[in-house]
């Protein structure tokens, strides 16, 4: 096929037929990623560090989001968004290679360009579904690109896990690397260009209404408090489960339950394990994100449900702090769902609430914060190691999340009198 062959092509895609694509490639892109969550703190001599630098490891790709979240998220606004998407899948595919270098400087410098990747590849992705989102099936829309993010967390963790019992550290990483290319090649190909032909002439307007969910407060102002409420509970949802369940998880399982688990009568090494028990979670995620999104699009009450994941969340790290054995595995599925379903609640709110055309930017502003926690959280994690052990990080882990709830439900009930009045 000729460019312009592809283009009509592309151009004649139906919204299910876009949104598997933008999809599989999400991920695909999180193969090496999430293979190094499963097995880094567990194989530090293949890859040339010391324990003590698995947090900075962790955490390097989200720190340098830090600094480009936002000018990407500005930037993705004015270019066609496929200018970003695939060249930074290509990226993310060379980022994979690199962890294959036993080193220091080579798996920081993986980490660094993995995280400038994943910036073009969530922002672009996430820009995109809200190009091709109509107001009322937004929750929708933005549930089925979270599960498309769970299929590639899940999947990415079991294959990274066995592979690497199976093949070994560096082999592991190396198809992991292989499999993200074929996926930029894929969006190369395949992924449609969705930035609308015609910018809104109003780009301080507020995007149409959702008639069955929660309408923009109208103004900046009234909007900023709900608003920057969404990104906080965002930041904090990655600094605990991303950041301190994500990067301790292998050490809580072989500290809990062993170094090989028996399995209906299946001895389980602890790399399989931790990758079978992640893709667990992250099918759980599959499920409870897109739920959620309908559920909120049909009730229009995505506050309640944040609620909910918060108390929830907070449940499941208490048990995590106290719990053994099979009780851990519960734990961790509970907090699966509450996360799965905090974050598609923030990230439709944030679409409802953003002004027409400049979405780009408060996901910009919504990643960054997410991405300051979860850099944070393996940091702390493996700093308080020292200081106390697993059960107290995760007591605090519960405390921080409980402290948001008094303030998201009394948001909840404000923005429900708002919409009332607004419907008299």
């Amino acid at each position: 096929m000729t460019s312009a062959a592809l283009r009509v092509w592309r151009a004649g895609f139906s919204h299910d037929r876009a949104l598997f694509v933008i999809g599989l490639g999400v991920a695909v892109s999180l193969l090496g990623d999430l293979t190094l969550y499963v097995v880094l703190p567990t194989h530090t001599r293949a890859a040339g560090i010391a324990l003590a630098d698995v947090g900075l490891m962790l955490s390097a790709n989200r720190l340098i989001r830090i600094v480009i979240n936002g000018p990407a998220g500005m930037l993705i606004e004015r270019l066609p968004r496929r200018r970003m998407l695939v060249p930074a899948l290509f990226l993310g595919a060379l980022s994979s290679l690199l962890y294959t270098v036993p080193g220091f400087w080579p798996l920081l410098i993986g980490r660094l360009l993995w995280g400038t990747a994943w910036a073009g590849v969530w922002l672009g992705a996430s820009t995109m579904v809200l190009d091709l989102a109509p107001p009322e099936r937004r929750g929708r829309y933005i549930g089925r690109l979270q599960a498309w993010f769970f299929i590639g967390s899940g999947g990415a963790a079991l294959i990274g896990g066995v592979l690497t019992d199976w093949l070994g550290y560096a082999p592991a990483l190396r198809v992991c690397s292989l499999l993200t290319f074929g996926a930029a090649v894929l969006w190369l190909l395949a992924l449609p260009e969705t930035r609308p032909v015609k910018p809104s002439r109003s780009a301080g307007a507020q995007a149409p209404a959702n008639p069955g969910a929660a309408p923009p407060a109208g103004t900046w102002r009234a909007s900023t408090l709900p608003l920057a409420t969404a990104v906080a509970l965002l930041g904090v949802n990655w600094l605990i489960f991303i950041g301190f369940l994500g990067a301790t998880l292998p050490l809580l399982l072989e500290q809990r339950i062993g170094d090989t688990i028996v399995l209906l009568g299946l001895l389980i090494p602890l790399a399989s394990f931790t990758g079978g028990l992640s893709a667990a979670n992250q099918v759980l995620g599959l499920i409870a994100s897109p739920l959620s999104g309908w559920l909120s699009d049909r009730t229009g009450n995505r506050w309640a449900l944040a609620v909910g994941a918060l108390a929830l969340g907070t449940g499941a790290l208490a048990l995590t702090a106290v719990g053994y054995g099979t009780l851990i595995v519960l734990a961790t599925m509970l907090g699966a769902v509450a996360t799965s379903v905090l974050q598609t609640q923030v990230m439709t709110l944030a679409g409802d609430y953003a002004p027409r055309g400049q979405q780009g930017r408060i996901l910009g502003i919504l990643n960054t914060v997410g991405d300051i926690g979860s850099a944070a959280g393996p940091l702390l994690a493996y700093a308080l190691l020292p200081l106390i052990d697993l059960s107290g990080i995760f007591w605090l882990a519960a405390g921080l999340i409980a402290l948001f709830l008094p303030w998201t439900a009394w948001i909840s009930a404000r923005e429900a009198r708002r919409l009332a009045a607004l419907r008299v």
